[in-house]
């Protein structure tokens, strides 16, 4: 019986593969660091493991391979309280992995190894569970666009879901900022102006060049800036200040904040509400180590009531 969830998240599960370096090398030289240590990682998969440490019913629709890191990586994420009967184990395609280096000062450099891999096959008979779910939000994300039979399929969803569930989107860019192709910068635009609710890097936003619609909730994140809603003329409502956390490992922050403040909104928080929720949600996580850090709803509760003081 497929469970009836409040939130679906549709993305890419990846495994994440960390190694915390002594510092980045000029081309051509080497640097040290840690052996690496394996946990479940990607954007859709953070944000669902995100929402159920937030106690808000989740379910993940994805694709991985029928491989020992897919079915490692849809054990682990069951482990978050997250339905995970969405998610397809591909016999044909492998699981993509993601090496990621944090530096001493808690950066990190991501490099995705998941060309062709079986996240990028998302079908439409996969989101089909999505019927019998009736969730009251969606949350998609970038990292599938510029994926052809991903990117048709979750513009269907947006297309079926629109007016009946809340549609968030976090484009996740991963190309450089100065070489965005001409189509993903196209479609992310279009998902932009299509979702209820807009989570953006603040570079991310510039280079694709989003901007806000009426009627819609713009969010940019600004990393350790804090974050600001932004309104359909382009000025600022108001902003958010991040917190005085102090950084060991930034990996998955942008992740907390997007589920951090779903579930907010999921509890009835006004948005600036849900904004202070988010930040300091993220604030929290990059005092722990791992994508997958998101701090309990007391932990940030208690935070916020001791700001507020």
């Amino acid at each position: 019986m497929v469970q009836k969830s409040d939130v679906v998240v549709i993305g890419d599960i990846f495994a994440d593969m960390v190694s915390h370096i002594i510092g980045y090398p000029k081309n051509g030289d080497g640097t040290y660091g840690t052996p690496l240590q394996r946990y479940g990682g990607g954007t859709g998969g953070n944000v669902a493991a995100g929402l159920g440490v937030l106690n808000i019913a989740t379910t993940m629709v994805s694709r991985l391979g029928n491989d020992e890191t897919g079915r490692f990586l849809k054990q682990d994420l069951s482990t978050y309280g997250v339905d995970v009967s969405g998610i397809v184990l591909d016999p044909e395609a492998s699981t993509g992995t993601v090496i990621i280096t944090v530096d001493p000062q808690g950066e990190r450099t991501i490099f995705v190894f998941a060309l062709n891999s079986a996240y990028g096959k998302l079908s439409l008979d996969d989101v089909k569970i999505i019927d019998d779910i009736q969730p009251k939000a969606i949350f998609l994300t970038g990292v599938l666009i510029g994926l052809e039979i991903a990117e048709n399929t979750m513009f269907e969803v947006v297309k079926k879901w629109k007016g009946r569930a809340r549609l968030y989107f976090d484009p996740n860019l991963r190309h450089p900022l100065h070489a965005i192709p001409s189509n993903i910068r196209n479609s992310m635009q279009k998902m932009s102006q299509l979702c209820d609710v807009v989570l953006t890097g603040e570079s991310e936003m510039n280079a694709l060049g989003l901007s806000p619609q009426a009627g819609q909730t713009f969010i940019v994140k600004c990393g350790k800036k804090g974050s600001f809603l932004m309104g359909a003329d382009g000025e600022v409502r108001f902003y958010i200040p991040s917190t005085s956390h102090v950084a060991i490992d930034a990996t998955g922050a942008g992740d907390t904040f997007a589920s951090a403040y779903i579930a907010a909104e999921m509890k009835g928080y006004p948005v600036k509400e849900a904004m202070e929720f988010a930040n300091i949600a993220a604030g929290i996580s990059v005092t722990k180590f791992g994508a997958r850090s998101m701090p309990t709803f007391e932990e940030i509760e208690n935070y916020r009531k001791k700001m507020a003081n």
